[in-house]
């Protein structure tokens, strides 16, 4: 009869054996060295390779860690009009949001609320190319200010358009996160 053993404790024998060569026998791996019988058949099998780690690799820096990560990660999220990733680095206590250029600024108290702000605007404009341009940081307000040209098809009567985005991230407890997005023509 085969006791079936989780994977955590193959991987303890896997490591025992390696340890100790003598103990490399399943029935033996933890009888010590008074046992002194011969391996059964289905014993002297090799333990089957421990699964790999379901854990993520550790990052040290996070996207919101300084503020050129963050910059850097909302041109990516941008570029590619993915709201949940670009919602995901916005400050909700205290983000202004105005994607349509000439639309007053707008407060988004919830994730859920600035994803629907921005999601209608990405989702109606093929963007080109999202690309910063200029960024400008004071150190002593723990404020950066990044101006990044949005390139996209409109549609219709307007076309393809290149606007002037204003991002404004704010600096707290060791994480930047946005607190306004501005389009401008």
């Amino acid at each position: 009869m085969t006791i079936p053993r989780p994977p955590a404790l193959v991987a303890l024998v896997a490591l025992a054996s390696l340890a100790c060569p003598a103990c490399a026998v399943w029935g033996t791996a933890f009888a010590g060295p008074a046992t002194k019988r011969a391996p059964a058949q289905s014993e002297t099998q090799a333990p089957p390779p421990a699964p790999p780690s379901a854990a993520p690799e550790p990052r040290a820096e996070t996207a919101t860690s300084s503020a050129i990560r963050l910059f850097a990660g909302v041109e990516e999220a941008w570029a590619v009009s993915d709201v949940e990733r670009l919602t995901s680095f916005l400050d909700t206590t205290a983000v202004r949001i105005s994607i349509k250029p000439g639309a007053p600024l707008t407060s988004a108290l919830t994730r859920v609320a600035a994803a629907f702000l921005m999601q209608d605007q990405l989702r109606l404009v093929h963007t080109k190319e999202f690309q910063i341009t200029r960024l400008e940081c004071e150190k002593k307000r723990r404020v950066c200010r990044a101006i990044a040209i949005w390139t996209g098809d409109w549609g219709g009567r307007q076309g393809t358009r290149a606007l002037r985005v204003t991002l404004v991230a704010q600096g707290k407890a060791n994480r930047w996160l946005l607190t306004e997005i501005r389009a401008e023509d």
